[in-house]
């Protein structure tokens, strides 16, 4: 199959990009890639090069090597042009870039991480640098650049399911209780008085520019918006659906009778619940009249994992997706936000 590549580019680190006008089929894009992404090298100067498969030895002096180019580049060039090639004939002209602009970097990424891993289990090589010998574990920022230029690249291709997900979170609580129930990365913002929207909108584009696909929970505090949060919305940094806030907070999203077991169970009080509901509205946060009542400062991130161990237990009794009376409470709510609105 050939695929019009006309007016896009493959960049080259050696030079200018090379400009394509032309329809390719896998075999010819592979070989202009390997042409122009992979130079000549002597295999005896890499770390690899006792038990590397690729090598070719000089016919006169076996202990060196003869000029190739790194055939671990070569492999990688030509399976991922082959599994992938065929898929980019619908993408736009934009994606198409992003799709070679992946390439590039990729193959970039991969001769990098077989010589840097070759160097760092190689001795003989790591003393002949000597004293500089731990300025190499350093060299390693440079591979690692490599692979997240190519994720900021693959994001824009949808094939490649590149897109992640972060939850910035209000509070340690919450990282607590996200960190329990999901497996991406989650960033604690440190609550409401931090939320201001230049450095907002600054941590939002680095994360969306890598690729990630961005949720939030914040606190409303009794209020009837959460205006900061609004000013995001509006903004256009992330849709709404990807938003949770709490009417309150953390805690006062859990049923009055299961925050005061947990705080009876757990030592932090001992009164039964009708003298400690005896002075609670609804339209206040259950930790702080708490706190007021008994003069003390409740350990958030205690009872954070405690509430934690209290869902995982009701998770062994009942269906938590169905279950009407977990999902009627805005703990419950927040916990199938997380299950079911969060993209991995």
């Amino acid at each position: 199959m050939k695929i019009n590549l006309s007016d896009l580019v493959l960049l080259n680190r050696y030079s200018d990009a090379v400009p394509l006008s032309d329809l390719y089929d896998e075999k010819e894009i592979i070989s202009l890639m390997v042409e122009y992404w992979i130079p000549l090298f002597e295999c005896h100067k890499c770390g690899k090069w006792d038990y590397c498969k690729y090598i070719e030895r000089h016919p006169i002096y076996p202990d060196k090597s003869v000029e190739i180019q790194c055939g671990v580049a070569i492999d990688f060039i030509t399976n991922f042009i082959n599994t992938t090639f065929s898929l980019i004939e619908t993408l736009s002209k934009e994606q198409k870039q992003s799709y070679l602009n992946s390439a590039y970097y990729m193959t970039c990424f991969s001769q990098s991480s077989e010589q840097l891993i070759g160097n760092y289990i190689n001795k003989d090589y790591l003393e002949g640098w000597g004293k500089y010998a731990p300025s190499l574990y350093g060299y390693s920022k440079s591979t690692m650049d490599f692979l997240t230029q190519a994720h900021k690249e693959m994001k824009n291709v949808p094939f490649f399911n590149s897109k992640k997900s972060v939850l910035f979170v209000e509070g340690e609580s919450e990282e607590i209780f996200a960190n329990r129930f999901l497996d991406i990365e989650v960033e604690n913002y440190g609550g409401e008085g931090r939320i201001q929207y230049d450095k907002i909108e600054y941590l939002f584009k680095k994360y969306l520019d890598r690729g990630y696909k961005i949720f939030i929970q914040a606190d409303k505090d009794g209020k009837v918006t959460n205006q900061r949060i609004n000013k995001i919305i509006l903004k256009g940094l992330i849709p709404k659906d990807n938003i949770f806030c709490f009417t309150y907070d953390f805690e006062t999203a859990l049923p009055t009778r299961v925050f005061h077991k947990l705080l009876v169970e757990n030592k932090f009080i001992d009164d039964d619940y009708v003298s400690f509901i005896n002075g609670y509205t609804k339209q206040k946060s259950i930790v702080k009249y708490a706190e007021s009542k008994y003069s003390f400062s409740l350990n958030k991130p205690f009872l954070a994992i405690k509430i934690c161990d209290f869902i995982d237990s009701m998770s062994h009794q009942i269906n938590l997706y169905t279950d009407e009376d977990f999902l009627s409470v805005e703990m419950g709510q927040f916990w199938l936000f997380l299950k079911t609105k969060i993209v991995y």
